[in-house]
């Protein structure tokens, strides 16, 4: 038994596992997918299409898959999820959240409040994006990270040029590794690696990769130390890792 609120606009190609929960004024677009006893919020809006108004310097893709949303799900009110990104088990998506077309987000993963998702980014099992984070088109985020509030992270260094054509259009999106922590405010350039563990302090400025169990601070961002021997040990225990 599916619980509708009033006002829910499904689209002909949505479909709906068993008890899923949608509240009022929730908008489908195209080919949704929604698993067993997934709950939308109200004003949610669920595969919609990117489309330009010919200004772009980033071309969009020509076609998109369904939008899926697995098991246990929740989409928090006014959230928008774009068309062809897949959301494993259990996944949260905080109200007003934003992802874009082509992300994958997998299972027990946590989109807080306000979070901006761009496209084609892929977010790992357990990791959290506190509330107001900014994930750049391309980004790879590993398993178990933690990225605090108002993150930024850009996957273009050439904007200068490019935006008016006079650059090649490559964009290059974070690599962060499992276990890192990304501290609030913090920023990453285009293309830098935050290594397996590390930790990037608060308002720091990322602009080269971090090595793993390292922590980084200030403008631009510096190693201060080695994550203690014990801490990491203990992270690599929780999970039956070695080294």
């Amino acid at each position: 038994m599916n619980t509708v609120g009033r006002n829910v606009v499904l689209s002909d190609e949505t479909t709906l596992g068993e008890n899923v929960t949608i509240g009022n004024n929730v908008t489908f677009h195209g080919q949704v997918e929604i698993g067993d006893g997934a709950t939308i919020f109200d004003g949610a809006v669920l595969g919609r299409p990117p489309m330009s108004a010919g200004n772009t310097t980033r071309p969009l893709a020509s076609s998109l898959g369904p939008l899926r949303i697995g098991s246990g799900s929740i989409v928090g009110a006014n959230a928008v999820l774009y068309a062809g990104s897949t959301y494993g088990n259990r996944v949260l998506v905080g109200d007003l959240a934003s992802l874009r077309e082509g992300c994958t987000v997998a299972d027990d993963a946590v989109i807080g409040r306000g979070v901006l998702v761009m496209y084609e980014a892929s977010i790992g099992a357990r990791t959290r994006i506190i509330d107001g984070a900014i994930i750049t088109g391309l980004a790879t985020i590993e398993e178990d990270v933690f990225i605090g509030p108002g993150v930024n992270s850009i996957n273009d260094n050439e904007i200068y040029l490019k935006r008016f054509g006079l650059a090649e259009g490559k964009w290059r999106g974070a690599t962060i590794r499992r276990f890192a922590v990304i501290g609030a405010g913090a920023n990453l350039a285009a293309g830098v690696e935050i290594g397996r563990g590390a930790l990037v302090a608060p308002s720091a400025m990322v602009t080269k990769n971090v090595e793993p169990w390292t922590l980084v601070a200030g403008i631009p961002a510096r190693t201060l130390r080695r994550v203690s021997d014990d801490d990491r040990q203990k992270i690599l225990d929780k999970f039956g890792l070695d080294e």
